[in-house]
Parts: structure tokens; sequence; C-alpha cells
């Protein structure tokens, strides 16, 4: 690569472009499409985006795909139209291409890492899971296990293992009302296949179908399998190491399984975050008395702190994860008002003046699932692509016939 800079002022000055004009740009010359596929570059323009906080939103439409009125879809916002202080806050929802978007089925987000997404159809024609780059359109079908599972409730979680450079897919099967063990399995995207690692002496909520990814290890609430009473902790599987352990939250009220469904885990800030509902009223779901508040808590080295607290006059608002910090210092978080409302399902809540803005995003389905994600140009090496589906399709039924 020629230049009157330094390669390395170039590498920075490329760092810094989104994905889609690299490719572009990779049809330059041979030495700029070679520059483009070094790992080293790849790494240091995944790194950049983190740093900047370069984040996007996928948003999957949760509708009842038998309304002729909702299309089942998937739908990205992207990180710079968020700061935005205007009020009302309007932004905009793109459509994307996706994998197996020519079937009928909703999707279900699995997780993210690195830029790469594991979504799963719904439906009738099709279960397969793949893992997907929304910025390259690459995806690599995950095959189902080579076994049969008893248990009919699934939960997921995706990661990459920094030890051995993989990305690895977990899967828990669980009946939750019979009390028994969960069935543990892993995927590996190096090996392309799928190994069991036993069963684990926890219960998962009926409502998690994910797990929250950070520093190597997933986690989700889930209840310990004993003697009544019983308490919910946080369970986390060491991607690398392929072990299990769990952690207390934070104190005896929130570990109460009653209380389960109050809780939302998430992430925020390059920490572990749980949102708890504290409502007086015996709707969980509704605040409404003058004492009410949403408590959130942050936890490192595996220890809880009360970092910052939503009180009672956002009570009509309803709140499930802290997202992110904007650079106006405004917290984006997942949720909306407790009054069904198209377009709206971002809140950005200001702790010092304590007030909170609806985002108004068109495009925005009603019942949706979100995951954030960084552009990333990592690889899957699958040669499969987003919009290759139908052609495929066609070579098949036309060799078949």
């Amino acid at each position: 690569m020629s230049s009157f800079l330094p390669e390395e002022i170039i590498e920075n000055i490329l760092t810094r472009l989104p994905v889609k004009s690299i490719s572009r740009f990779k049809c330059v010359s041979k030495n700029w499409y070679h520059f483009f596929q070094n790992p080293n570059f790849i790494k240091n323009h995944l790194n950049h985006a983190i740093q900047m906080k370069k984040f996007n939103i996928l948003v999957t439409n949760q509708g009842d795909i038998d309304d002729t009125n909702t299309e089942p879809y998937i739908t990205s916002i992207d990180y710079i139209v968020l700061p935005s202080t205007s009020s009302p806050f309007v932004g905009h929802a793109l459509n994307i291409d996706y994998p197996y978007m020519d079937r009928k089925c909703k999707r279900q987000i699995l997780g993210s890492s690195n830029g790469l997404v594991c979504i799963q159809p719904w439906g009738e024609e099709s279960r397969t899971m793949c893992i997907w780059n929304p910025a390259t359109r690459e995806y690599k079908e995950v095959p189902e296990p080579s076994w049969k599972s008893k248990h009919g409730n699934f939960v997921y979680g995706f990661g990459f293992d920094c030890k051995n450079g993989d990305y690895k897919v977990l899967r828990f099967g669980s009946f939750i009302l019979l009390g028994e063990e969960s069935e543990a399995s892993v995927y590996s995207l190096a090996s392309s296949s799928w190994k069991k690692l036993g069963s684990i002496p926890y219960n998962f909520s009926f409502n998690i179908t994910k797990g929250f990814l950070l520093d190597g290890v997933l986690h989700w609430v889930a209840v310990p399998i004993g003697p009544i009473p019983r308490s919910s902790v946080i369970v986390c599987y060491n991607i690398s190491d392929e072990t299990f352990y769990n952690v207390p939250l934070p104190n005896e009220n929130l570990s109460d399984v009653e209380n389960i469904c109050m809780v939302y885990l998430g992430v925020w800030e390059g920490k572990l975050c749980l949102l708890h509902k504290n409502h007086m009223e015996e709707d969980p779901d509704t605040c409404t008395h003058q004492n009410d508040h949403i408590e959130v808590w942050t936890m490192m080295d595996n220890k809880w702190s009360k970092d910052w607290k939503i009180t009672a006059h956002m009570a009509d608002m309803e709140y499930v994860s802290a997202i992110q910090t904007l650079p106006n210092g405004e917290i984006l978080c997942d949720g909306g008002p407790m009054v069904d409302e198209d377009g709206i399902g971002l809140l950005a809540y200001d702790p010092n003046l304590e007030r909170v803005r609806a985002l108004k995003i068109h495009g925005f389905p009603e019942c949706y699932d979100m995951e954030t994600y960084i552009e990333t140009l990592t690889a899957l090496n699958s040669g499969t692509y987003v919009g290759e589906e139908v052609n495929q399709d066609r070579e098949e039924t036309e060799n078949n016939g």
C-alpha cells in the first residue's frame, strides 16, 4: 500500500471508517483487499468502534405473524441518531436484510459478541439457528445437536472464547415447572459441532431466553434446585474454561423467588447491571404509589453497588434494562410508556436532572426484542451471504427436478 503518508497513519484513518466504506475500498487494488483482510486490522477496527461506542441496535418484530398488517422483519437503529437532545425525539429504524428473510416466521436474538449476532427463526418451516455478521451480510448456519432433548424450554447464550479464538453458543434445556435439572450443551464455531456439558442444578425463569455477556462470561438469573425456601442467584458460565459458578443477588429481597419477574439483568458501562422494581401496589407492572421506584445495581469484582434510582415521577414508564450512556450523559434504556404507543421502545434517562425522554422511532414495532452490536469485519469463512438464499433454493429445486 504505497502512499506519501506512513502506513501507521493510513491504518489509523481507515480503522475509523464504517464497514460499508471499507467494503467498497477493497476493490481499489489487491493490496488494499489483503490489507483489509489482515486479522490485526480487523481487530484494530473493532477495538476502535468499541472504544468510540459506535454501537447499533438490532430490533426484531415479535408481533403476531398471522396479522396481515405485521410482517416479520429486523430493523437497525444507528448510534449516531441517538444522542440528540431534541424533544420530542424522532428517529428512524432502517429495515435490513437478514438470514431466512424469505421465510414467514419470527426472529429471536440469542446474543451478540464482537459484532456477530446469533439469531434463530421461530415458525413451522424452520428453527435453524445461525451466527450472522449484519455489517458484511455473511452468516453460518448452526446445526441442531445430533441428540434429541427431552426438554421443551430452551435458554441460550452466545460469546467469544478469547483463549481459543472461538465463538460458542450455549444452550440449556429445562422444564421449569417440574423442578428438574437443566441440561447444558455448547456449540463451537471452530469445530462446527455440539457437545454435552451435562446437567446443572438450576431452573431458568420462563421469561428468560438469553444470557448477558461480560468479559467472556455469560450471566442468567436462575433458581437453584433444592428444598424450599429457595433463593434466586446469577448463574455464570466462563466461555473459555467451560465452567459454571454462581454469585448472589444484592440482597435477600431481590433473591426472593417471588420477585424473579421484577428483576431485569443487563450489561451497562462494562459492568453487570440489574434493574429491580420496587412497587408498593399489588400490580407489579404498575407504578402509581409515591414511594414506587426502580433500583439500579451494578457489579464489579463480585461486589454489588446501588448506582442510581429512578424515582416515582418516572412511574408512567416501563424500564427493562440500561443499554449505554450517551455522550450527553443520558442513559439509554430499553423501555417505554406503560400504555402501548407505536414507535417507542427506547428511553433516555438523565440521572442528574431525574427526567426521562421517550425516543420516538419510526418503524419501531409494538412487540419487539432488541440487542446492541458493533459493526465488524470479522469473517465467518462460510461463503454464505444474506440474499443468496433465493438463488440457492432455486438451484436445489432445479437439481431435484
